[in-house]
């Protein structure tokens, strides 16, 4: 029996070896992401992968930027709509980078997790990813700025070093506390998503209600950003 070719066996390898990564991940850790056990999966020859992705490294790079772009595809959708106050598309955005993750844990884990041994991100490739899902966040914030909506005097006598780096690094023109209070959001949401993904609510020794509490958290976090509204 003649064994059917490579492109009838996989039309789209490159998909192909990517999901059969994902597996991976998901079942063992991205740390023993193997091209050769991929190879074995998909009943091919570890050089057809090596066409696409020379080596394990390489092929973590490009799930890490299909992992950004997925994020920010899912910001984007959630803001699709000009229904919503610039409260409400503050919180729909919190919403919905916990859905992303609570969705895609593996994908949200290899880019915001534990580290995986031996490999560096080359900033040049992942940068640009990672900043397009902040990107779209801190539109969203600048957005509500600027029809004054979050106030801004007095956050800060002078910019902080750090603070004046994003906005260089991002070319912001507006209030840098924006940037601020973007950074401070993504950071507050980043941490309850972690602790609720990795199951550390699960550990406290009373019953609560994550969703209750997620929500309890955004609105005062807004609140204290001066944002009015539900």
């Amino acid at each position: 029996m003649v064994r059917p070719k490579q492109s009838e066996q996989h039309p789209d390898l490159q998909a192909a070896i990517k999901e059969t990564a994902r597996t991976q991940i998901a079942e063992n850790g991205a740390a023993t992401l193997s091209l050769r056990a991929i190879a074995r999966e998909l009943e091919i020859t570890a050089p057809a992968i090596y066409n696409y992705f020379p080596s394990r490294d390489d092929l973590v790079t490009a799930l890490i930027v299909d992992a950004y772009n997925s994020l920010r595809d899912a910001l984007l959708v959630s803001q699709a709509t000009d229904e919503k106050s610039h409260a409400e598309r503050i919180f729909s955005s919190a919403c919905t980078y916990r859905n992303w993750a609570l969705t895609h844990p593996e994908e949200y884990n290899l880019i915001f997790g534990t580290p995986i041994p031996n490999y560096h991100a080359p900033m040049e490739i992942t940068g640009p990813a990672a900043a397009g899902s902040m990107s779209v966040l801190l539109g969203v914030f600048d957005a509500a700025w600027r029809d004054d909506a979050i106030k801004t005097d007095g956050t800060f006598v002078s910019t902080p070093e750090m603070i004046q780096a994003w906005v260089d690094k991002l070319g912001y023109a507006g209030d840098p506390a924006v940037i601020h209070f973007a950074m401070a959001s993504w950071a507050h949401i980043h941490g309850m998503v972690s602790l609720e993904l990795h199951g550390h609510f699960s550990a406290v020794p009373i019953e609560i209600s994550v969703d209750s509490f997620f929500e309890i958290e955004i609105r005062a976090m807004m609140k204290r950003m001066g944002m009015q509204g539900e």
